[in-house]
């Protein structure tokens, strides 16, 4: 029997052109989190980006506490958290408070960043991004211990620390590392973290060899990928619920990710504003139909979580609680 985990993930944008406030949305996705809780969902997932025009969620740990605060069972996790933006002690510090506040459910998802905007507006060098967060993966790993400790790091120093109080997680919350190109894939294998995936059977392939290849037992490990999905009536009313919410997503990470790769051109990143393509990529239709497209994915793809993303920016929150709704009662009891 498939053992594949679904979860939930948020990212409470709210772009300039919708009607709603930004306090209603976040209630109405607050109540999403309890519903998704109730139905029988493995965890949720929150995803961080700054300074942008819809306020694409900026404070993780903030959002993890409050999720932690309305849920007793479900996994909280960072899908992912950029470790260049926040100073490793804080990020040990707030990561600690939540996992206690939550009895031991948080899990980190760690990213480098990409964007030139957020590098720019913290101050922080983009060629730094790597060894920040290397660094920050150590200084985390010492600080959750609660003892004392000293680091003298490139870019980080201090002496006779101690971060208290200590995860309920042991020895520490699972830390997975996102990545979507093939030798930050590698990385994840080489750091033993699990892998937040920006991809799919491919980039999940690169994990699973540089496991083996490092001679290490890939069943230990989470592979973690997120998907659009929308139930309706049919899949010509989902396409029509969601396809305006899609292209705008897919519009600015096609920005973005082109601009970090230094280029104009698109039609090479991984998600791009192409219609007939984020129609094909998306799980979108009825009950039945997104229940064997899921299957689909599962059995091709050797996820250990497959996230469900319901929530698109833009979209009503009713229409995405609705879809959410029959998602949970339809849906998830056959793909157990």
């Amino acid at each position: 029997m498939r053992k594949t985990k679904i979860g939930y993930q948020l990212d409470f944008r709210n772009p300039p052109t919708s009607t709603i406030s930004f306090r209603d949305l976040y209630r109405h996705c607050f109540e999403q989190v309890q519903a998704a809780e109730a139905m029988g969902f493995d965890s949720i997932w929150l995803t961080e980006h700054h300074f942008t025009d819809d306020g694409y969620l900026p404070a993780m740990m903030p959002a993890a506490a409050a999720i932690a605060a309305r849920t007793t069972r479900v996994t909280i996790g960072t899908y992912v958290l950029l470790a260049p933006f926040v100073h490793p002690l804080k990020l040990a510090e707030d990561s600690a408070f939540v996992d206690v506040l939550s009895g031991g459910r948080l899990r980190l998802g760690i990213g480098q960043g990409y964007r030139a905007e957020e590098f720019d507006g913290f101050g922080i060098p983009r060629a730094e991004r790597l060894g920040r967060t290397l660094e920050t993966l150590e200084i985390l790993k010492l600080a959750w211990t609660g003892e004392r400790f000293s680091f003298d790091g490139k870019y980080f120093k201090f002496r006779d620390v101690r971060v208290l109080p200590r995860p309920v997680s042991q020895p520490y919350p699972e830390l997975l590392w996102g990545a979507g190109a093939p030798k930050a894939i590698r990385r994840a294998a080489k750091l033993d973290l699990s892998f937040a995936c920006v991809g799919g059977r491919k980039e999940a392939g690169i994990y699973i060899e540089a496991l083996k290849a490092a001679g290490k037992d890939p069943s230990k490990y989470n592979i973690v990928a997120n998907r659009a999905v929308y139930v309706a009536n049919s899949e010509e009313e989902a396409w029509r619920d969601t396809r305006d919410a899609l292209m705008y997503q897919a519009e600015l990470y096609g920005k973005w990710l082109s601009a970090a790769a230094g280029t104009t051109d698109q039609s090479k990143v991984l998600i791009r504003p192409d219609p007939e393509r984020l129609r094909r990529t998306s799980v979108l239709g009825t009950p039945a139909e997104v229940r064997d497209k899921l299957n689909a994915i599962l059995d091709a793809t050797p996820f250990t979580e497959l996230i469900v993303v319901t929530q698109l920016p833009g979209l009503d929150p009713a229409k995405a609680r609705r879809s959410l709704d029959r998602f949970g009662l339809e849906v998830l009891p056959q793909l157990r």
